[in-house]
C-alpha cells in the first residue's frame, strides 16, 4: 500500500516529495530550488506545486490560465498592472465592450486615478490609510 494511503502523507519521500495531497505535486523549499526548472515545467504543464517549508505548506505555484484574456489584458497582467480575478463573474451581469482601441498606458493611468479616488474616500470614512 503506498505511504499516502498509509497515514504517512506528512513523511518526505526519498526525493524531498511529501504527499499532503496526492492530486498535487508537492516539494520542500531546497528541493524546488535544486529543481527549480523541472517544477515550473510540471506547471507548465497544467500541474499545481505545494511549497513546503519543513513539512508544512507556505505556497502554492499554479498555472496561468490566460487563454481567455485579450492580448492587451495579457500584457498588463505580465507587467504586473492587472490581477485576472479569482472567479467569472455572473452571466447575468455583462459589460460592454468599450469602443475604440485603448493604449497600455491609458488603462494603467485610469487604474491607479480609480485605486487613488478609492484610497481617498476610504481615508475620509476613517478607513485605512
Amino acid at each position: 500500500m503506498p505511504s499516502s494511503l498509509r497515514g504517512e502523507e506528512n513523511k518526505p519521500d526519498q526525493h524531498g516529495q511529501i504527499g499532503y495531497n496526492r492530486l498535487m505535486k508537492t516539494v520542500n523549499i531546497s528541493n524546488l530550488k535544486a529543481q527549480l526548472s523541472a517544477h515550473i515545467q510540471l506547471v507548465r504543464e497544467g500541474e499545481e506545486v505545494l511549497v513546503c517549508d519543513r513539512n508544512k505548506p507556505v505556497a502554492r505555484i499554479v498555472p496561468c490560465r490566460l487563454e481567455k484574456h485579450s492580448v492587451q489584458e495579457q500584457r498588463l497582467i505580465a507587467r504586473g498592472v492587472l490581477t485576472p480575478p479569482l472567479k467569472k463573474r455572473p452571466a447575468r451581469v455583462s459589460w460592454p465592450e468599450p469602443p475604440g482601441n485603448v493604449s497600455d498606458e491609458v488603462m494603467e493611468q485610469i487604474w491607479r486615478e480609480e485605486r487613488e479616488s478609492r484610497r481617498s474616500a476610504d481615508r475620509k470614512d476613517g478607513g485605512l490609510p
